[in-house]
């Protein structure tokens, strides 16, 4: 049998990200229940369609996070409290800009936060990689189409 012996300062880091990563994992769930809700309140049909297949990428993204957990064998805890006030705007005000806003806030700067942070490794930096392309790209679409509904009215 084979014993492995972790230093404090790796047990530190394996530590920070796994509170990290299970706090962007309940960030991101909180923001595709969000999402979710907008759509389903939404009248506006196509939006409501561009909104849901932005959670549906969302939770795919959550997916692959909970399987790096799972991976780490970190405990998972979810169910973070969202921001309100971002929450309770975008639900009043429901139009594209600031659910496009709202999706950059959430979405893309807490991803580029965990690429940028240096206790994270190759891995998990090439895992959080891939969803900031796919997150822009859905979001550069997001906004074309608010610009060719503008166009068409």
């Amino acid at each position: 049998m084979l014993f492995v012996t972790i230093s404090p300062k790796q047990a530190a880091q394996y530590n920070y990200m796994c509170v990290r990563l299970n706090q962007m994992l309940s960030k991101m769930s909180a923001a595709r229940k969000t999402l979710e809700h907008v759509a389903n309140t939404s009248f506006d049909k196509p939006l409501a369609k561009c909104v849901y297949l932005l959670a549906s990428e969302s939770l795919q993204c959550e997916n692959e996070i909970r399987s790096q957990i799972g991976s780490l064998n970190c405990v998972t805890y979810e169910n973070e409290p969202e921001d309100n006030k971002k929450v309770s705007s975008l639900k009043a005000n429901n139009s594209i800009e600031a659910l496009c806003n709202y999706f950059e806030e959430v979405y893309l700067k807490s991803y580029t936060k965990l690429l940028n942070d240096k206790h994270f490794g190759k891995s998990i930096k090439d895992l959080i990689q891939h969803p900031i392309e796919m997150f822009m790209s859905s979001l550069t679409q997001l906004r074309l189409f608010n610009d060719v509904k503008n166009a068409v009215n």
